[in-house]
């Protein structure tokens, strides 16, 4: 019944965004077509129809994404090694996505009160719940308990302008390079990095502040890695940032940083708990771009047998605009679980493949992003894994490498 209401929604939204989309574009013909203020089904700058009206003080958007990852050695247990998201073997609903938000006045002087709500359910759920929220505060499962649950990622309030302002709540890390939202990411699998190496949320208080058109910089406090509130310790966390980006736009560097009190190997303690990313970003020519993401972290008393355990790595990744509706990419990746501590399928989700797997994660993808329209996007891609450490952590702890194939889709309305 599932699967014949998420069908005929798609195939509603695809006729809609379509209809909506011709108008746009037969109405635009000659002088340049105003957008009508409130209007329903109406395409944004980008081109992307939205249902909702895009100009009110509260502003609804979306998406549904999903997609079908094979893998060769067809595993008896579905999934593909210790992945934590995209996997498994089966095809997914991977998020249906809902936003509703009050955007911060432009700069000029001008301030006001924003805020942002947004929605996730899906398979993708698990990696975006909050302990002390969606979760327990001992981290045993809350209110999801299926293969399908609800998260609510962000929550905020902010005050002051898009130059200037103070974010209060539950809100995205601002460290590493992939993110939650299906839209932002060109892949379909996600990198180790994304699944193993840092925080996905925070609750707190962050301040951001753009001096000038090349620079943003971010600072704040938080109540630890995807925490509101545990039954362990409850220490203050701080994270901050700096991006700069060249007057051309060719190309930016960022540094982001988090430290703060987390859970140890030590029953019922926490231990310092830093992670850093840098980023830099390279456009050469109009149609390339490339990306370099290094990544480290520490834990002390991090190791079951005592002293402090390390994580970290390198992933590079490079896009080539084929045409207007084309989009290549490769991603290539190097991960370090330097005492096995991080790489694990969880238990919660019945996945075999559990740690610990000490060593290094390889993995190289390459995908095409299509867009036969503005609100759709079509994600194939290979990917191959490979592992150098002390275990099998493949088809079901079997073979030290795999290979998979992936078909995605996504509808923005």
């Amino acid at each position: 019944m599932v699967k014949v209401v998420v069908l005929v929604c798609w195939i509603g939204l695809i006729g809609m965004t379509s209809f909506a989309w011709a108008q746009s574009e037969s109405e635009a013909v000659g002088p340049k077509a105003t957008p009508v203020a409130g209007a329903w089904l109406q395409a944004d700058s980008d081109g992307v129809v939205r249902v909702a009206p895009q100009d009110g003080p509260i502003r609804f958007r979306g998406w549904i994404d999903g997609g079908y990852t094979y893998n060769t050695d067809t595993p008896s247990s579905d999934f593909n090694g210790p992945y934590n998201a995209i996997d498994r073997d089966v095809a997914q609903l991977n998020q249906l996505y809902l936003i509703a938000e009050r955007i911060l006045p432009s700069g000029d002087g001008n301030w006001g009160v924003g805020g942002r709500v947004d929605l996730l359910w899906g398979y993708d759920y698990f990696l975006t719940q909050s302990t002390g929220f969606e979760r327990d505060s001992d981290g045993s499962p809350g209110w999801n308990a299926n293969r399908y649950g609800l998260a609510l990622p962000q929550i905020y309030a902010e005050v002051g302008s898009q130059d200037l302002s103070l974010k209060l709540g539950h809100f995205y890390t601002i460290v590493g390079y992939e993110g939650v939202p299906a839209i932002s990411n060109f892949f379909y699998s996600k990198s180790y990095a994304y699944q193993f190496a840092g925080p996905f949320t925070h609750w707190g208080g962050l301040m951001s502040w753009r001096p000038s058109s090349q620079w943003h910089l971010q600072g704040g406090v938080h109540r630890g890695w995807d925490t509101l509130d545990r039954k362990t310790k409850n220490r203050p966390g701080v994270i901050v940032s700096a991006d700069y980006t060249s007057d051309s736009k060719r190309w930016s560097l960022g540094g982001a940083l988090t430290t703060g009190d987390e859970p140890s190997a030590r029953r019922n303690d926490v231990d310092t708990r830093t992670r850093y990313s840098v980023i830099a970003k390279l456009r050469p020519f109009e149609r390339i771009e490339y990306v370099f993401h290094h990544h480290y972290a520490f834990q002390k008393e991090g190791k079951l047998s005592g002293g402090t355990s390390r994580w970290y790595g390198i992933d590079q990744y490079l896009y080539y605009t084929v045409c207007e509706h084309v989009k290549a990419g490769l991603r290539f990746e190097w991960f370090r679980d330097d005492d096995g501590t991080r790489v694990s399928g969880s238990s919660d989700r019945g996945n075999p493949n559990r740690g610990s797997f000490k060593g290094s994660f390889y993995s190289f993808s390459a995908g095409v992003n299509y867009r036969p329209h503005p609100n759709v996007v079509l994600r194939p891609e290979v990917r191959r894994d490979w592992f150098n450490g002390n275990r099998r952590p493949f088809d079901d702890g079997k073979e030290k490498n795999q290979w998979l194939a992936a078909l995605n889709a996504q509808i923005q309305f």
